[in-house]
Formats: structure tokens, C-alpha cells, sequence
């Protein structure tokens, strides 16, 4: 059985952080297949900079609920439900 991850008030936010950046990132694979032979740059560096805002936020949510984790902030475990 794995561990369960201690949840924080962080933890709600990084599924929704990976979830946005993968779709960014095929997003941006499809442009670029679609735009291959163009010399047009900047729809592309327009999802650059979204996916580096992304990453940044991502990283820095990973960080405060790794510290959340360290300094004890843990929310308390819900009750796990008891299928009768």
C-alpha cells in the first residue's frame, strides 16, 4: 500500500497546477505542428511565457507545501468512509 501524501492547504492547488501545465504544453506541441512551416513566432512565445508563469507558480506551491509539510501544518486526515 503506498503512503498517503499529508495534505496541506497547498495540496488542493497542485493537481490543478500540473493539470494546466500539461495542457499547455501539448497545447503548445499542436501550434507547433500546426504552424511548422511558418515564420511566425509568437503564438508560441505567447505559450512560452504562460508556461513559464506556470512552472513558476507550480514550483513555488511544491515549495510551500513541502515546508507546510516540515513545519507540522498538516490538515487532519478526513475520516475514511466505511463502505457497510
Amino acid at each position: 500500500m503506498l503512503p498517503i501524501e499529508p495534505q496541506t492547504r497547498f495540496s488542493h492547488t497542485l493537481p490543478e497546477l500540473r493539470f494546466s501545465l500539461s495542457l499547455l504544453y501539448v497545447g503548445r506541441f499542436l501550434l507547433g505542428m500546426h504552424q511548422a512551416a511558418s515564420t511566425d513566432e509568437e503564438p508560441i512565445q505567447a505559450f512560452d511565457e504562460h508556461i513559464e508563469t506556470i512552472t513558476d507558480e507550480l514550483v513555488a506551491t511544491e515549495l510551500l507545501h513541502e515546508a507546510a509539510v516540515l513545519a507540522g501544518d498538516i490538515l487532519p486526515n478526513p475520516a475514511p468512509e466505511n463502505p457497510d
